[in-house]
């Protein structure tokens, strides 16, 4: 799996998002490590070696298919168009207390944060997953 800021990067500039030093942008990229390598980001594992984590990411993607998205979020990991996603439903997905929790990182304004997320985490989600599957999950979270 390719290295995680390799991947968020690449959807920054798919979307024309301002790279890392622009206001706002720095703290989006952390929400964004902090949902798919969540170990990495809390033991301050540098951007630059992070990669992503494939039991946070199949714990995202199923929680989005429990909270009624799964057509959604599986156009994100197959092939073809993302479907896109509105910024309140993708909120509803990650639930109250994790946006909460982003919000508090971040210090992102919480409307702000769920825009930015339900724009780019499809695309980086799509570029995780270039065989249309997700990686497999380690034997301790399926447990």
């Amino acid at each position: 799996m390719s290295l995680l800021n390799d991947v968020i990067n690449a959807a920054l500039r798919e979307h024309n998002v301002p790279q890392v030093g622009s206001t706002g942008t720095t703290q989006i990229i952390d929400a964004l490590r902090s949902l798919l390598a969540p170990t990495s980001t809390s033991t301050g594992k540098p951007p630059d070696a992070t990669h992503v984590e494939s039991d946070a990411l199949q714990q995202l993607v199923a929680r989005f298919e429990e909270s009624g998205y799964a057509n959604i979020v599986r156009s994100w990991i197959g092939a073809g168009a993302n479907q896109p996603i509105e910024p309140h439903r993708f909120g509803d997905a990650l639930g109250q207390s994790k946006v909460d929790e982003l919000t508090r990182k971040t210090g992102v304004p919480r409307q702000t944060l769920l825009d930015e997320l339900a724009r780019l985490l499809p695309t980086v989600i799509d570029r995780l997953t270039p065989d249309g599957r997700l990686p497999q999950a380690s034997a301790s979270a399926r447990a």
